[in-house]
Order: structure tokens, then C-alpha cells, then sequence
């Protein structure tokens, strides 16, 4: 009947609250399904379910549910496949008309086996005598599940229409065939075919995503652009010197940090050794590391990928660096930028159960020592116990919040400086005083928020807030002006972690006075 019908609906699954930018998350691994050529914005795990399907063995459902389940907001993926062997395929059906020519076809909008559980139905009226003469009606399911019932279709060219811009877009294409003009006959309830997960992912295949090589394009130099703005970038289940080199320069290039783990059941000592590599590198200053395990619910049947086999275990393990990632989006939007550690209180777990080695005080110091943070237990709280960075320069790079603040920087002062790109360049000073007054304005806030850390005499007069920003003749003389150059030197002293408080008790006599 003609009117308007409107539903209502429940939001399902874990969703951050908070849209700081800061403090989102960069994933790259392996999904039942989803796009293989480019990320997804999530800000939900809903969202997850929605766009890259259920739960499989070493896939990334478990690390992005924990995401958001323990306060992240904003989570990219990107579904990695096997680029060597090329072999992922899509699935499909064709459409024919009453003398069995083709007039359409329909195609899972990406590869994997899960697009055989796609299925179709056209209906006419001979079938339903609602539908109108000369029209007809698609019904598409997904696991048996029916998801979109068209109205009634005139011909082929509003079919293609009406189902490339309907709410299963995401998951199926249609086409038209051309060979045959007619409208598609009735068929029963059809499942597309063809579809193939291909050979597995391996670790080679997460490198090949992180420095853009799964595309042939060579202007492509990662599967995370830069454009996406600052953040942390981790490959979740994914361990080795080939990944960790690959995270480390990602992360490098792209004014991000990356987060690493290592590989199931390895003890602390061989973690040491693992990390004890990178020390010297000039970019370890980007990574850090996290040990052990933790232990997350188990998806339930209703959760499982088609063939996927029911998990037996009240708990699986997972690697940490998704809870880390979302005890750092806490911090950030707690904080309003990274200078605030995602460890202690701040990331006290909700949703993990246990952590799968357990992590005494003395084996924490040690780690600690190492450069790798420990997750461990503290009144009865799950907690990340560390904010260190991998780097042996500790005057500069001791924490991950150090980089992770200057990577805040240097992309909100270039955001903010595109508004001055192709400005006149006067002889006022009006375009250095801009520039200047744009970037004080930006660092202000930080420091205000004790991202920045102020400088006092001895009287307590303040000598800077944290930062300094010149721009004038000294560092912008006409011969350079000349070029169209102009030059801004920005000073920040960025603020470090109380990542140990000393107590000394001293114990009087009765008859002595206190200490």
C-alpha cells in the first residue's frame, strides 16, 4: 500500500563515544569479508559486522570487538588477502530471461567464499499478483537472512539502479548484461556462486599492505594514506622482524606510532631479545611493545563465519595491541591529544577476562627495562602497566606519548597552515604575523592541557609556555621570500609520564619529631 513506513531499531555491539581523531586506531589483517583495496572508517563494532562479516580463526573480529568494547572510538580496517597467489574470487549469478538469455548479473561487491551465502529471488507476477504486470521484484538473503525486497522494478536498468544504491551496496553489485533486453524470468531463492577466500594470508601479505605494494599503483605507498591523519597503526596476530620493520616504518612515514605484540606463548626473555634489535633505530622512537596475551569471551555460534568451527573454550587468546590501542583512545580524549599515557587506571579492562601468562612485579620491572610494556593485574584491574617506546634515546623518546605528541603537531600545524598556501607575501609582516598567531593558537590549548611543558626561574616568573614560534626577517629574508618560500621555527618541549612515584615512610620515635 502506497504511504510512508517507518521502523525503528536497536543499535547493537560496543561504539566508542568520543570522536577524537587523535586517538584512533589503524588495522591491518584478515576478514571474512570487506573491501581489499582500501580501508573503512568503523565507529562501531556493529559497523565491523556490517562491513566485514564474523568471526574466523586469526581474524581481526575479536582484536576490533576488544577495540571498541574497552572505550575506542574510531577504528580503520583494512582486509588484507593473499596478493602472490592472487587467487581470492568473487561470486555471482546471472539473471536470465524466459528463453534463458542472460539480461543481468549480480556479484558479491568483494571476494570470498562468504559471497556464496549470498542468494537471490526474482519474483513477477505470475508469482505474486501484487506485483504489477510487466514488473517484477529482487529479494536478496545473506545466510539465509533476507535483507532487501525491491519494490517493483520496471526493467533492468532500474534494477541495476535500485539495488547499487540500496542498503546492500556494500555487499552485492548488479550489472546489466546486454545480451538480452528482456526482464530477468522468475527464479526461486538462488545462491551466487563461484566466491573463494584463495590461499592464506601470511605475514609477507600484511608487509605487502602496510608499504603499499598490493597495489600496482606505484603513487600508492600504503594501505593507511597519510591523509587519514595521525594515530596508531597495528597488525593484529601478525609478529616477526618483517612485520614490526613494516609497522615501524609506517608509522615513520605517516606521522603515526605503531603498536606491536609478539607471537603466542612466547616468554618474556625471548620478547627482550625480540625488541632488544631495535633499540638503536633511529625510528624505534614510533613503536612500542606489548607483552602478554590477553584472554577475551568467545564469539558465540551466532557469531561464527559460515564454516567456521564452534569454539569450545569459555576464552581465546589474543594478541594485546587492540586493548592497548583503545587504553590510548581513552587517554587521548580524557587528555584532549596524546600526552596522556594509555596506561594505569585509565585503562583498567572491562571486557578482558585474563591475561594468558601471568606478570608478577619484578617481571614487569624487568620488561620495563627492556622497553616493553607490561599488561598485568592491579587490584583485581587488567591494566597496561607501561608508555615506553622502544627507543634507547630516553632523553628524547622515553615514552610513546613523546612521538605520539609531536606526530599531533606536526599534522594539526599543517592543517592549519593550508589556509596561508598561495597568500601574498606583504612587507607589513601581516602574512608572518598570520602564520605566527595561527600556530600559537594551536599550541596553546596543548599546553594549557600539559601536553607542552613551561619553563620557570628561580623567582617562578615564567621563561615559555612550552613553546616558542618565530617567523619573521631573521628566518625569512627577501632572497628566500623571492623563491615564495616562507619559513615558520616552531620550539616544544614536550611533557614526559610519572611512570614511577617514590615514597619514602620514615618512622619517629615517640619522643622524636616527625621527619
Amino acid at each position: 500500500m502506497p504511504g510512508v513506513n517507518v521502523t525503528t531499531a536497536v543499535r547493537t555491539g560496543p561504539v566508542g563515544t568520543t570522536n577524537n581523531v587523535a586517538g584512533q586506531v589503524f588495522m591491518v589483517g584478515t576478514a571474512e569479508r570487506g573491501s581489499t583495496t582500501e580501508p573503512t572508517l568503523l565507529r562501531s563494532f556493529s559497523d565491523y559486522t556490517t562491513y566485514y562479516g564474523n568471526y574466523q580463526s586469526g581474524n581481526m573480529y575479536s582484536h576490533v570487538k576488544t577495540f571498541f568494547d574497552e572505550g575506542g572510538s574510531r577504528c580503520y580496517v583494512f582486509r588484507a588477502i593473499n596478493y602472490d597467489a592472487d587467487d581470492a574470487a568473487t561470486s555471482s549469478i546471472t539473471l536470465n530471461d524466459s528463453s534463458g538469455s542472460a539480461t543481468m548479473t549480480l556479484t558479491s561487491k568483494n571476494k570470498g567464499a562468504w559471497g556464496n551465502n549470498l542468494s537471490v529471488a526474482v519474483e513477477n507476477n505470475s508469482d505474486d499478483s501484487n506485483i504489477l504486470s510487466g514488473y517484477f521484484r529482487l529479494k536478496i538473503s545473506l545466510d539465509s537472512t533476507l535483507l532487501l525486497s525491491s519494490r517493483d522494478l520496471v526493467d533492468v536498468d532500474d534494477a541495476v539502479s535500485f539495488v547499487n544504491s540500496s542498503t546492500v551496496s556494500h555487499l552485492i553489485v548488479a550489472a546489466d548484461d546486454a545480451t538480452s533486453s528482456n526482464d530477468p524470468d522468475s527464479l526461486a531463492d538462488t545462491n551466487l556462486s563461484g566466491g573463494s577466500d584463495g590461499t592464506a594470508v601470511t605475514a609477507d601479505h600484511i608487509v605487502d599492505a602496510l608499504d603499499g605494494t598490493f597495489d600496482s599503483d606505484p603513487d600508492v605507498s600504503t594501505c593507511f594514506s597519510v591523509n587519514l591523519k595521525s594515530g596508531a597503526v597495528a597488525a593484529p596476530g601478525y609478529t616477526g622482524t618483517a612485520v614490526w620493520d613494516a609497522l615501524r616504518t609506517h608509522a615513520a612515514n605517516n606521522n603515526r606510532i605503531a603498536l606491536c605484540a609478539f607471537t603466542l606463548g612466547d616468554s618474556s626473555a625471548t620478547a627482550k631479545t625480540s625488541v632488544s634489535s631495535y633499540y638503536s633505530d633511529a625510528n624505534a622512537k614510533c613503536m612500542a611493545f606489548y607483552w602478554p596475551h590477553i584472554k577475551v569471551t568467545s564469539p558465540n555460534s551466532a557469531e561464527l563465519a559460515t564454516g567456521e568451527s564452534t569454539v569450545t573454550t569459555s576464552t581465546i587468546n589474543i594478541s594485546p595491541e587492540s586493548y592497548a590501542a583503545a587504553a590510548r583512545a581513552k587517554a587521548v580524549d580524557a587528555a584532549g591529544g596524546p600526552w596522556r599515557a594509555g596506561a594505569g587506571v585509565i585503562s583498567s579492562a572491562v571486557g578482558i577476562s585474563d591475561l594468558y601468562q601471568d606478570v608478577t612485579p619484578t617481571t614487569a620491572e624487568t620488561l620495563d627495562k627492556a622497553r616493553i610494556n607490561a599488561i598485568r593485574k592491579v587490584n583485581n584491574s587488567i591494566r597496561v602497566y607501561g608508555a615506553r617506546s622502544a627507543s634507547n634515546d630516553e632523553t628524547n623518546w622515553r615514552y610513546i606519548t613523546q612521538q605520539d605528541t609531536m606526530n599531533y603537531i606536526v599534522i594539526g600545524i599543517e592543517d592549519r597552515m593550508e589556509r596561508f598556501v598561495f597568500s601574498t607575501i606583504d612587507a607589513r609582516g601581516n602574512l608572518f604575523a598570520n602564520i605566527r598567531s595561527s600556530i600559537k593558537n594551536f599550541l596553546q590549548p596543548i599546553a594549557l592541557q600539559d601536553g607542552l611543558y613551561a619553563a620557570f626561574d628561580i623567582e617562578g616568573a615564567q621563561i615559555d609556555p612550552g613553546y616558542t614560534v618565530s617567523v619573521n626577517a631573521t628566518n625569512n629574508p627577501n632572497s628566500q621570500l623571492a623563491t615564495g618560500l616562507v619559513k615558520a621555527t616552531v620550539g616544544v618541549r614536550v611533557s614526559g609520564v610519572a611512570d614511577l612515584i617514590d615514597i619514602v615512610v620514615t618512622k619517629s620515635n615517640l619522643s622524636d619529631p616527625l621527619v
